[in-house]
Order: structure tokens, then C-alpha cells, then sequence
């Protein structure tokens, strides 16, 4: 990791919910149903695999939700958090830099970095199954909101509808979009957006690739 920014966006503990013994699992993004997840994980005791533990799956479950909504829900929820945990703070400061920095917490890091972060674990040969949050009922009958979160305000919303530095990371995000109802390995998944939106992947992928290495150029 280069920065304590990294651990937190990309975690060393990654958890597959085990939804049905041996036969379904789910990989829990935040604000894509998670809080419900793992609610009826802890209240039917569902196993919860943890690193190491996933690479024997073959197949796991994952929830996609539209990239501006998750945005502005994860925006919303960091904002709380931070507002709870250090109440000195000024709201409107950890808003301007929630909307000027990027993803500085893993309720709104992209998508794709989920699954970055997925791929550390689990074998390559896994296929990810994409589901939209309109199937999330098919995994959890719990309709949990997040302990203690309001729901987003109109005047925050407004404030976060047009974030230019997001633009690229959204549409790697609706690339994973355009696969709900289909099982891809990363690899292809990754191919995908290469092939789909070379510019967004050239900026998200290719460009982190070559700050940690100035010589890598896309192939």
C-alpha cells in the first residue's frame, strides 16, 4: 500500500457472505445492500468467508447499483459518519472535500475497486455473477438501512451532481452495469472495459499502472 488512503479503499479483510450453504455466496459492496446482508448474516448465522477462504469459491453473487445514485448515497453516508465520529468538524469543509478529492472512503469508491480488491482473494477462474439492486430481494428478504444515516438531503444532492473528476470512474461502472444478468471472470471483466471504454480505462487502470510504474504503457 502507498498511503493509509489505500488500505482503506482497498481493505486487507475481504468477506464473502456464504447465503446459502454451498451453493450461493454474495460479496458485500457498501450501498448495494450491504447493511441488509450482513444484518441476516448475523441474525441466521451465516457463515462470513474471509481472504484466504474465498479462493475455493467458484462462483459468487454481486449487487451493481447505478454510479451517480451510490455516489450521492455514499457521499451522503460519509458525510454523517465523519459529522458523528468528529463533531468539531465543519460540514461544509468534509463536503468540499468529499467533492473535490477522490474517494476518500469506501462507501463511494468505485465499483471497480471492489472488484480490484475482490481479485486480490479469490481464483482467477471464479465467476462473478452481476445482479441488479432490484434483485437484491432474491438474497435477503431484510430491508436494513444503515444504523443511525439519514437519508440524503435535496440540498445535498444538488451539490453532487455534477463532479467532474468521477466522470471516467463512472463509466468503468457502467460497464459492470451492462453485465447485470451475466457470469464473467475478472479477467474478462477487465478485458471488457478495456474493449467497451478504452479512454475510462486507460485513465482509471492506465494510469494508476503508471504512476506506480513510469515506464508501463497500454498495451
Amino acid at each position: 500500500m502507498l498511503s493509509h488512503l489505500d488500505s482503506i479503499v482497498f481493505p486487507d479483510r475481504c468477506e464473502v457472505i456464504e447465503v446459502i450453504p454451498s451453493q450461493r455466496y454474495v460479496y458485500c459492496i457498501f450501498k448495494n445492500g450491504r447493511s441488509s446482508l450482513m444484518q441476516q448474516a448475523e441474525l441466521y448465522q451465516q457463515r462470513i468467508l474471509i481472504n484466504d477462504q474465498i479462493k475455493k469459491l467458484t462462483s459468487i453473487d454481486v449487487i451493481l447499483r447505478d454510479p451517480q445514485e451510490r455516489l450521492e448515497s455514499g457521499i451522503n453516508t460519509y458525510i454523517q459518519t465523519v459529522m458523528r465520529d468528529h463533531p468539531d468538524l465543519d460540514r461544509a469543509t468534509v463536503i468540499w472535500f468529499a467533492k473535490n478529492y477522490l474517494f476518500l472512503n469506501r462507501h463511494y469508491a468505485p465499483q471497480l475497486h471492489w472488484l480490484v480488491n475482490l481479485a486480490r482473494y479469490m481464483n482467477p477462474e471464479t465467476k462473478l455473477n452481476f445482479m441488479g439492486m432490484d434483485q437484491l430481494h432474491t438474497l435477503t428478504k431484510l430491508n436494513r438501512k444503515p444504523q443511525g444515516i439519514q437519508d440524503i438531503s435535496d440540498e445535498l444532492r444538488g451539490q453532487l451532481t455534477d463532479i467532474a473528476h468521477t466522470e471516467m470512474y463512472h463509466r468503468c461502472d457502467q460497464v459492470l452495469m451492462s453485465h447485470i444478468g451475466q457470469s464473467m471472470t475478472f479477467a474478462q471483466v477487465i478485458a471488457d472495459v478495456k474493449q467497451t471504454d478504452p479512454t475510462a480505462y486507460d485513465w482509471v487502470i492506465g494510469r494508476s499502472q503508471r504512476i506506480l510504474n513510469p515506464t508501463y504503457a497500454v498495451s
